[in-house]
């Protein structure tokens, strides 16, 4: 009897300790499932990976897709007539060119240098993208050579190789090019401009989505449309030389996409990179803005490396 009465306690013992076990293992899986839940909603971390993965757009049957990257880079050095050469005009275009090129992702490249950038040339490739840029590409055009503004009229330009004189029938008004951003079909377009009277392009008071570093914010700056513009300075003469054979507007460009460490960020970040060590070391005042009237809904060209 004495041993039945001790065979049953052992037992009722032993099952006592299998369950508090189980309810001790279960209650700790909950906590680490929540912990890691807390982790994975903020932890901006995750987007210094893959950045397919973190933009969740790997998968075709997701709603936001990647199309193609394209890029016009245009240098003009060799002016005649009326206009000065300049010396790092082209130096600065190919520079970027290859920056891109090298680093990040881009499908197709259509250049102009010095003889080609001539004002048919120049529309004939605008053109081009008009007829070929599908809704969900992306689209980014560099411009370095001369640019204009007149007075009377109170427009800027830009200035084709081929413009011999000082007169706006040579040119290639900021309105035209306007006009030719808003018809690019493209999710994304951003144009960089290092010219003077460059940011004459920017007519209106415009909005942007404040930077935020976390999904939400490139998810949704990724599926809105936008038509942005980094321009060397304002409605102002910049300067052709600067440090290492570039302006000192690409020099800083190219600085920060060279040794950009982010496996992707967006022109509002390169922007920010630019912006303070341009106005410090020169007499030009970078911008950054939406072009007016141009379909701009918010969102932001985003740079994916290699």
């Amino acid at each position: 009897m004495k041993n039945s009465i001790f065979i049953f306690a052992l037992l009722f013992l032993t099952a006592e300790s299998i369950l508090a076990q189980v309810i001790e293992g279960v209650s700790k899986a909950k906590q680490y499932s929540i912990s890691n839940s807390d982790v994975n909603k903020d932890d901006s971390s995750t987007f210094r990976g893959d950045p397919l993965k973190g933009l969740n757009l790997g998968d075709e049957t997701k709603t936001l897709k990647i199309g193609d990257y394209y890029a016009l880079i245009i240098g003009i050095d060799n002016y005649s007539g009326s206009w000065k050469k300049l010396k790092n005009a082209v130096n600065d275009a190919k520079a970027i060119e290859n920056s891109l090129r090298t680093h990040y992702r881009f499908n197709l490249f259509k250049t102009l240098y010095n003889q080609e950038a001539t004002r048919i040339n120049i529309i004939k490739e605008f053109e081009w993208l008009v007829a070929n840029v599908k809704p969900e590409d992306n689209v980014l055009i560099f411009y370095s050579g001369h640019g204009e503004h007149n007075k009377a009229l109170n427009k800027g330009y830009w200035v084709p190789v081929d413009a011999i004189e000082a007169s706006t029938s040579y040119y290639i008004s900021n309105s035209d090019i306007q006009t030719f951003l808003g018809g690019i079909r493209s999710k994304h377009t951003l144009l960089i401009s290092d010219a003077c009277f460059s940011g004459d392009i920017f007519r209106g008071e415009t909005l942007e989505i404040p930077f935020e570093e976390s999904e939400r914010y490139y998810r949704n700056v990724h599926s809105k449309i936008s038509r942005k513009a980094i321009t060397s300075g304002g409605i102002e003469p910049v300067m052709d030389g600067g440090r290492d054979g570039h302006s000192v507007f690409t020099y800083y460009l190219l600085k920060t996409l060279d040794y950009n460490n982010y496996d992707y960020f967006d022109a509002s970040q390169l922007y920010e990179n630019i912006k303070i060590p341009v106005v410090n070391n020169s007499m030009q005042s970078p911008e950054f803005h939406p072009i007016k009237n141009t379909g701009d809904e918010g969102g932001q060209f985003i740079f994916f490396k290699k």
